[in-house]
């Protein structure tokens, strides 16, 4: 059984993961988070709102088993409701304490082991109530090696698996990008794939939309596209509305963006240089990655040496790799892999199959089959 805040194959860094992750598991989902109750209804998931609202007027939907969760407590009649069929383990997919202890309860009420995947780094996991949980999961997987790491450190834990979304065989079957010379017509595309958030790649993306913005003046067939969600929605508006810029939106059906894939020139990850917005989003993976990775293409990669990213990308010798904010070194960088596309594509991207192996679909798969194994 999983359970997790974001269910599997929303357009999201976690469900976009689970649905990788999980494709071949057969596995029932139970999800906590009400916001995708519309997308849960629709393919037949089981939310069980946790945590629920506090409120008093609440407390008789609880006692009757019509609400999961009320004030800390879960209900054993909601659960037996709903929570009827049979699973050989409970696999909590979180980023958040209170789906974890939710997960916790439902492994110990159905007598189940307990996996916890950390998707996500919070303070909060290393409280004492967290913790425990953490030391008693019968396995416990980070998201990064970073995490990884880190929980051994607080945990004392010696047996942490790593596992993150994979790149499916249809990302290294693309085209090979189109060959200069660029033009109006055969346009060079940097592209960005992924949700854009303020709070994490506020401080640098505009650097990367000015330093475009200079190298269209040198050579206006250079455009900067953007896919997925923004919040807050109106973040980097003025900056989109720019000549050059386009900005599509969220992608969907998940499987377009192959299609976006095929067409981008390089692909750019931007992480806040702000050492309060670094802090913590240093040990998250950017979903995208592998896929990235087993395009082909050039990746960019504009931020603090010591994200999981830069340190995936070092350790494999990929990617273009800028760790100084500047935008004078974007425009240089840029430039060169511009007017230089071909011998970029051999300096700083890969189509080695041991790479494309390590970081495939199939090998991540293949990985969380062996950790759902308690023989």
């Amino acid at each position: 059984m999983l359970v997790t805040e974001t269910p599997p194959g929303t357009p999201n860094g976690f469900g976009v993961t689970l649905d990788c992750i999980f494709k071949e598991i057969e596995h029932g989902v139970v999800y906590t988070d009400a916001s995708f109750k519309e997308f849960g209804d629709r393919l037949g998931y089981l939310l069980a709102q946790v945590p629920y609202h506090p409120s008093g007027r609440f407390l008789l939907s609880f006692l009757t088993g019509k609400i999961p969760e009320w004030r800390g407590k879960y209900s054993s009649s909601w659960f037996k409701k709903n929570l009827s069929e049979k699973f050989s383990s409970v696999y909590a997919f979180v980023y958040s304490p209170e789906c974890m202890k939710y997960a916790h309860w439902i492994a110990k009420k159905c007598k189940l082991p307990l996996v916890v995947h950390l998707a996500d780094h919070s303070p909060e996991f290393v409280g004492p109530s967290s913790a425990n949980i953490l030391l008693g999961a019968s396995k416990l997987v980070c998201i990064t090696e970073e995490m990884k790491s880190k929980y051994e450190r607080t945990l004392g834990r010696k047996d942490i698996e790593v596992l993150h979304n994979g790149a499916e065989q249809a990302c290294s079957e693309i085209a090979s990008p189109c060959h200069e010379p660029f033009s109006k017509q055969n346009p060079f595309l940097l592209c960005f794939i992924g949700g854009l958030f303020s709070h994490l790649h506020g401080d640098c993306i505009e650097d990367i939309f000015q330093a475009v913005s200079q190298i269209r003046q040198k050579y206006p067939w250079v455009e900067f596209h953007l896919y997925g969600q923004r919040q807050p929605a109106d973040f980097l508006e003025d900056l989109i509305r720019c000549d050059g810029f386009t900005h599509h939106g969220i992608v969907m059906p998940l499987e377009k963006k192959f299609e976006i894939m095929e067409k981008a020139h390089c692909f750019v990850i931007p992480s806040s240089f702000k050492e309060e917005k670094h802090r913590h989003y240093r040990y998250s993976f950017p979903t995208k990655l592998p896929e990235l990775i087993a395009s082909g293409r050039p990746i960019l990669s504009y931020g603090p040496k010591e994200t999981a990213t830069n340190r995936i990308l070092e350790t494999n010798n990929l990617g273009l790799r800028i760790h100084d904010r500047s935008v004078p070194k974007l425009v240089e960088s840029l430039e060169t892999l511009v007017i230089q596309y071909q011998e970029s594509i051999k300096k700083f991207a890969s189509f080695s199959p041991t790479i494309l192996e390590k970081f495939s679909a199939y090998g991540v798969r293949r990985k969380l089959r062996n950790i759902l194994s308690f023989n």
